[in-house]
């Protein structure tokens, strides 16, 4: 339980600090129904941008996470039409989810630091944000086979380690004190990797048998 709390603190700091860097700002996108003075530790109460014939199960779990549309827009296409929505099932289907975009992410990054127009400044850290936009797609198995194991210190493990690899790519592009050229798929993903934190950290309760 101490691992649990300590591995919570951790990914909230690491998400205080990735939504306070320009990048984020700059690709953020309206549809968290929050003002710019809206506390990103808690979650947005505007959630009429959700459909409206969203699975209610599925609705409820994603009002409780910092990005409720990005939950349900992102997570529904994982989900069979009669799939048991729980938070086990929505936190399986983000992080399939997750691996999806990673992918995007990593073929668009690849291909602009492959292309020889590309300058150097923002090839540098693009080719971090490559080795994160890797890491997080090799961590995807540790992350099901945690949920499969029912081991929920392993699984926020895990999970955070994709925080810490959203947040080194974001922190080269600040440090280089450029914007990335790939901002709303950077922001997307680390919107997903935030609420898949809200899910498997304060919803997944394996010690519950029912």
């Amino acid at each position: 339980m101490e691992m649990k709390h300590l591995t919570l603190l951790l990914s909230l700091f690491s998400f205080s600090a990735y939504t306070a860097s320009p990048l984020v700002a700059l690709a953020s996108s309206p549809s968290d129904g929050q003002s710019p003075s809206s506390s990103e530790d808690h979650p947005p109460q505007t959630v009429s941008k959700i459909p409206s014939n969203v699975n209610p199960k599925l609705k409820k779990i994603c009002q409780e996470v910092n990005h409720p549309t990005e939950c349900v827009t992102t997570a529904a296409p994982f989900l069979g039409e009669t799939a048991d929505i729980s938070p086990v099932t929505v936190l399986q289907a983000e992080i399939e989810a997750i691996d999806s975009q990673a992918k995007e992410a990593l073929a668009k990054a690849t291909k602009l630091a492959a292309d020889p127009t590309t300058s150097k400044t923002i090839t540098f850290p693009l080719n971090i944000c490559i080795d994160g936009y890797k890491a997080i797609l090799k961590n995807k198995q540790a992350i099901l086979d945690a949920i499969s194991k029912r081991d929920a210190d392993e699984l926020n493990m895990e999970l955070s380690s994709n925080v810490d690899h959203i947040s080194q790519c974001e922190d080269a592009f600040e440090e280089a004190k450029i914007n990335s050229p790939i901002p709303e798929l950077h922001s997307l993903l680390g919107k997903m990797i935030f609420n898949s934190i809200n899910i498997g950290v304060d919803m997944v309760d394996f010690e519950d048998k029912n």
